[in-house]
């Protein structure tokens, strides 16, 4: 006599290495992972790393014409455009490991817009 459901307890047991091999990998690919986000007059550039810190920022030389209300604003979409990349890299680089079933390959080619 078999039992459906033990069936997929087993197999779902079998999966969970691969699935937390993925995970780890992943997890290793996310700290290596950043994105980029500019402002609407391109002058600012600010990169993101994915846990959504900023680990760097850009001016172009033309910045330093605005006053300091406009050049922070400039800042602060730069910034959010930037935290929001490095977000969905990781809703990503997860949703990858969590939607793929078994051994599915992996997607070739790198990801555009992180380093």
């Amino acid at each position: 006599m078999t039992f459906p459901a033990l069936d997929r307890i087993e197999a779902l047991a079998r999966n969970l290495d691969g699935w937390q091999r993925q995970l780890a990998d992943r997890m290793a690919e996310l700290e290596q992972t950043s994105a980029e986000g500019m402002s609407d007059s391109g002058l600012v550039r600010v990169t993101a790393a994915a846990d959504g810190k900023i680990v760097s920022t850009e001016l172009n030389a033309r910045a330093m014409r605005l006053d300091s209300y406009s050049l922070a604003e400039e800042f602060t979409t730069a910034a959010n455009r930037a935290q929001e990349a490095a977000a969905a890299l990781v809703r990503e680089l997860v949703g990858e490991v969590i939607g793929e079933q078994g051994d599915s390959p992996r997607r070739p080619g790198g990801h555009e817009g992180h380093r």
